[in-house]
């Protein structure tokens, strides 16, 4: 499809297909709304859209869908976001970026949430999960949705002419502009892919079995265990390997680095996944500490295997008081 024969797809579906991209936008699908949303703003300027139309109509599907995860989050807890984090390599660090910045700005995060790839799925349940009273939560959710779409089709608008022109030149080219745009495409997907399985490789290395850790526990070797997950991951799972030291987050200062240096560490999280604890066994070793592995399957291939665990309390509380600051007006 030409750039062209896009724009006139849009003049006739864009009320049905922008609510749909929005949508996939919140889910985490890669699909083109912020193009979507420039081309429907071009088209409004030449008096072929309706902006209010449409923003309404992306209202209430992102509403939609936002409301699903919120009551997710806010019947089942944080076992929601372990969940989510269980579905993506990078869903724990964007748990983890959305826990802190939920806790410092409370609601008002939703707004800028939209903007931000990960944090726009992450955002709904996690104010579920922070307690976020359901009438506030449509409130800055809407807001946000509102700032995003209307940033977009605005921009469209006022660089209509500038858009149009670019679409007209385009198709000007014909097929030969098509194939330069798939190659580049199929080249950027493939050095993407590339550089994902150099990633995954350098942080698959080496990681220790639950079962050869307990060995190692069980003979009386000195390991340094450390406990990487958020405080709402510890809230969903309150139980810790024992002997096991609980970080607030994966910031290590440089005297603790240097006493790790001449021991054996390992790290886990909550995810099966091990994103977080592999990324930081990653650098940990470019700060010379090089006896630091992950725990393949993190804890819950741990507790998978009835392995002994302890019962935790101050992480807590942590949670609680992070919910506390985010939002102390909640019902």
């Amino acid at each position: 499809m030409s750039p062209a024969d896009s724009l006139q797809f849009l003049d006739r579906y864009g009320v049905v297909i922008l609510p749909a991209l929005a949508v996939a936008e919140q889910i985490g699908l890669p699909l083109p709304a912020v193009p979507a949303l420039l081309a429907v703003g071009a088209l409004a300027a030449h008096g072929r859209s309706s902006i209010p139309l449409v923003l309404g109509a992306i209202s209430v599907a992102a509403l939609a869908i936002d409301f699903v995860w919120y009551e997710l989050g806010r019947r089942r807890g944080a076992r929601v976001l372990v969940r989510l984090c269980q579905l993506s390599l990078e869903a724990d660090s964007w748990l983890r970026r959305a826990e802190s910045t939920f806790a410092r700005y409370g609601a008002r995060s939703m707004l800028a949430a939209k903007f931000i790839p990960g944090l726009t799925t992450v955002m709904p349940p996690l104010a579920g999960v922070f307690a976020i009273t359901r009438g506030r939560f449509a409130l800055y959710d809407l807001a946000g949705v509102l700032l995003w779409a209307g940033t977009w089709l605005a921009l469209g608008y006022f660089f209509s002419d500038a858009i149009v022109l670019i679409a007209a030149k385009a198709s000007a080219l014909g097929r030969m502009l098509g194939l330069v745009i798939a190659t580049a495409l199929a080249g950027y997907i493939l050095v993407k892919y590339g550089r994902r399985r150099l990633f995954l490789k350098k942080l698959r290395t080496a990681p220790v079995s639950p079962e050869a850790l307990k060995r190692r526990l069980d003979a009386g070797d000195d390991v340094t265990i450390i406990d990487l997950r958020t405080a709402l991951d510890v809230a969903a799972t309150p139980y810790a390997i024992p002997g096991s030291r609980w970080l607030a987050d994966d910031a290590i200062d440089e005297h603790e680095v240097e006493l790790l240096r001449s021991r054996d560490v390992v790290l886990y999280c909550a995810s099966p996944n091990d994103a977080t604890s592999a990324r930081v066994a990653l650098q940990l070793k470019h700060k010379g500490i090089s006896r630091v592995r992950p725990l393949e399957g993190g804890l819950a291939a741990w507790m998978a295997l009835n392995l002994p665990v302890r019962t935790v309390q101050l992480p807590v509380a942590a949670a609680d008081e992070s919910s506390r600051r985010a939002e102390p007006t909640a019902a």
